[in-house]
């Protein structure tokens, strides 16, 4: 999986004969003031060891969303909450836009969650 944002690409490890990958992976990347309309792009690929790797599907996410369910300071100590602690994390899951060719038409309907 390539994860873009802005100027930034991440990469996820590639996972082997799953058609149910599960990547358990924390991206952390810093948003700038002007970056908070843009978007998240996720990019499914499939991974070829002889041959380039295929384009599967994309997501995308909206920065703003993330930011408005981002942990708030509090009030009276501007302190923000204990990430240890606070294990209620929100969960996405949203349909990949799929690569017809790839996977083809009407057959699979894939999804991606993350947190």
């Amino acid at each position: 999986m390539v994860v873009s944002f802005s100027r930034k690409v991440f990469r996820t490890r590639v996972i082997r004969h799953n058609l149910n990958p599960t990547w358990d992976e924390k991206l952390l990347f810093h948003v700038h003031r002007f970056e908070t309309e843009y978007k998240i792009q996720l990019t499914l690929l499939d991974w070829d060891k002889l041959s380039g790797n295929d384009h599967i599907a994309d997501a995308w996410i909206n920065v703003s969303e993330l930011i408005a369910l981002a942990p708030k300071p509090d009030p009276e100590t501007g302190l923000y909450p204990d990430p240890h602690e606070d294990t209620d994390m929100k969960s996405y899951t949203i349909p990949l836009e799929v690569d017809k060719e790839a996977i083809g038409e009407g057959k699979h309907h894939p999804t991606i969650t993350f947190k």
